[in-house]
């Protein structure tokens, strides 16, 4: 799904923009150098350089690019547990102890409004301008490629306030579409006048009145990808693949809508993508080499036929923190230790994340079976082959009544049974390093109830291909909406409707996804592996932990859910579980799983925790915004 469009930064736009203009780029009458109409855009390239802006937001420094998703988002879900420690705002995440001038949680909300300003210019002054520098001279071809263009860049306004409302707005529901008018974020709606710092000091809309306006942009967003003069609903094809269609709009527009519980609503937009997308779920194989970027899976990348949004990284030369970039350096921040030949291992990147323990038993694999060292105390201590031979059968045979969850392995690589290259040969994946307390790296004998298992985290990292490639440059696609999750929220829409949790509509969707972990057919029934209940009082999933120190009877709530597990399971590692734990309330039952980290017990004191404190310098700079509560 490589766009050649998308893979151009802002910045190459703007330089491309300033050598091809002989007139003044920029109106130096007008506050803050703002774009003079009077002569941009003069074509229908220089349209798309700014439509090109908020698709490569996406995967800026502050979100995709670098510090959203490991930095942020694998520390306030707790996909990963702390090696590094050095760094308090980057614990203060991990133990839900934000403040307002935390600069981690606040560069996603700089980030976010960045892609929010980038969409508004190009619905309300790019594509304006040029239909008017045009008039009758604009093609019928032109004027559809711009109706195209105007509901990717509507999309796009959407994606980036459904990240804003979900990180910062007070509260995130509207019970039965009624009303919500605590704070949401501020939306920059078409009146304000742009460059006028006065009109831009705008108040936090309401939670109701930003999730309608989200809503109301994904419709205008899904009417301008119809063809007015068939109805026919736009699809992308060969390079063009990577771009914003209908049906992507649809599926962001369901999940907004169950936001205010408009169930009839979200199920038939669901409904109408199962049916008529033409989307279909990945082979086991292929959704296992989905996400690491290698080359021999280019193809399986590039033609995935489950991603809805996918957000296109490519690897390239530059690096990826240090500004515009086509690649993303996530990876840098969590690869993994690799047997070097060196005690202990080597890491190409910083090493300051490993996969948080809990998740091994949430995952269903048995928290308390350790490794079986040999030798400790010397330099060459390493794994009884014993362990490798049981954990393999665990990971190749999957057997249901016995083994783990098989996405285990797929979002995770695990020390000695999985390897990397290395140079010319296949070398094992060693427990994470620096200072994380497993035996293998103390080299001496640890009690069980401070050892950590030190697994590294697999999705969007390279090793697959070679573990000494600079992670600055990271190539695997992200994808923010794939079928199995239209089929969870399917799922989800029926069970809220019919209040019955052996609803068979929702079972049957909740089952498609979980057979396909294990390689079985999700058109037909498994006896004695198809969940026969989405809720129950009893365990039903695979998800088994140890109790938690201060409350021995605390159950999770995702043994007890199989919506919740497979959500849970199905889109690990993705930075989208956060939305569910708010939209669910599920805070303090991932408090008491997740319990402890390096950086120290994880508390849970309010539900006003949820919601992320608006950065400091916004409050400093708009005398009308106010803070959330609890900060």
């Amino acid at each position: 799904m490589k766009r050649s469009m998308i893979k151009l930064t802002l910045f190459l736009g703007l330089s491309a923009l300033l050598w091809g203009c002989n007139k003044d780029f920029v109106d130096d009458s007008k506050p803050y150098n703002v774009l003079n109409p009077d002569i941009f855009p003069e074509s229908m390239a220089q349209v798309d350089y700014f439509l090109n802006s908020p698709y490569a937001n996406i995967h800026s420094v502050e979100l995709f690019g670098f510090t959203g998703l490991g930095r942020f988002m694998y520390n306030i879900d707790h996909t990963g547990d702390l090696a590094w420690l050095g760094t308090n705002e980057w614990n203060d995440i991990q133990l839900f102890r934000m403040n307002s001038s935390n600069t981690y949680s606040g560069a996603q909300w700089r980030g976010l409004y960045r892609g929010v300003q980038q969409s508004r210019t190009f619905i309300d002054q790019i594509v304006p301008n040029f239909k008017q520098k045009k008039g009758n001279s604009l093609s019928a071809a032109d004027t559809l490629a711009l109706r195209y263009k105007l509901g990717e860049a509507y999309y796009l306004r959407a994606w980036h306030y459904f990240f804003l409302m979900n990180l910062y707005a007070q509260e995130v529901v509207v019970k039965g579409n009624g009303d919500n008018a605590n704070p949401g974020v501020i939306l920059f709606t078409s009146d304000v006048k742009i460059g006028t710092r006065e009109d831009e000091m705008r108040p936090r809309s309401t939670v109701k009145q930003c999730w309608d306006y989200i809503i109301s942009d994904l419709r205008s967003s899904m009417a301008l990808l119809t063809d007015p003069s068939g109805g026919a609903k736009k699809t992308w094809t060969g390079a063009d693949k990577g771009r914003i269609d209908y049906y992507a709009a649809e599926a962001l527009l369901g999940r907004s809508l169950m936001y205010e519980e408009r169930w009839s609503e979200a199920r038939d937009a669901f409904l109408d993508i199962v049916q008529h997308a033409g989307k279909s779920l990945m082979s086991f194989p292929n959704y296992y080499n989905m996400w690491n970027g290698n080359p021999q899976y280019a193809n399986t990348e590039i033609n995935n036929t489950e991603a809805l949004h996918q957000i296109t990284i490519v690897r390239s030369g530059d690096n990826a923190m240090a500004g515009p970039s086509t690649a993303s350096a996530v990876s840098l921040i969590f690869t993994p230790f690799y047997d070097n030949g060196a005690p202990g291992g080597v890491t190409p990147g910083y090493g300051n994340m490993f996969m948080h323990d809990r998740n091994l038993g949430r995952f269903g694999f048995p928290q308390q079976y350790y490794p079986v060292m040999k030798n400790l105390g010397t330099p060459g201590r390493t794994v009884e082959s014993s362990y490798i031979d049981s954990c393999l059968h665990m990971k190749t045979m999957k057997r249901y009544a016995i083994d783990p969850d098989p996405r285990l392995w797929v979002c995770a690589y695990q020390p000695w049974v999985d390897s990397v290259m290395n140079n010319t040969s296949r070398v094992a994946i060693l427990p994470y390093g620096q200072s994380v307390e497993t035996e293998y790296q103390e080299n001496r004998k640890l009690n069980n109830d401070v050892i950590k298992h030190g697994w590294s985290l697999r999705k969007f990292n390279l090793y697959d291909v070679q573990a000494s490639q600079d992670p600055r440059m990271h190539g695997a696609d992200f994808y923010f909406t794939r079928l199995p999750e239209v089929y969870l929220n399917l799922a989800e829409c029926y069970w809220r409707l019919s209040g019955n949790d052996n609803d068979a509509q929702a079972l049957d969707y909740i089952n498609r996804v979980h057979r396909r972990a294990w390689e079985l057919s999700d058109g037909t029934g498994q006896p004695g592996v198809d969940y026969t209940t989405i809720a129950s009082g009893v365990k039903i999933t695979k998800a088994q932990l140890n109790p938690n120190t201060t409350d021995p009877a605390f159950r999770d709530q995702l043994a007890l859910n199989a919506l919740y597990y497979e959500t849970w399971a199905e889109t690990f590692g993705e930075s989208k579980w956060w939305f569910n734990v708010r939209r669910w309330g599920l805070g303090p039952n991932e408090a008491k799983v997740y319990e402890k980290s390096r950086a120290g017990t994880i508390g849970w004191n309010s539900d006003n925790q949820y919601a992320l404190p608006v950065f400091q310098t916004e409050l400093d700079r708009n005398s009308n915004c106010v803070q959330n509560k609890g900060y």
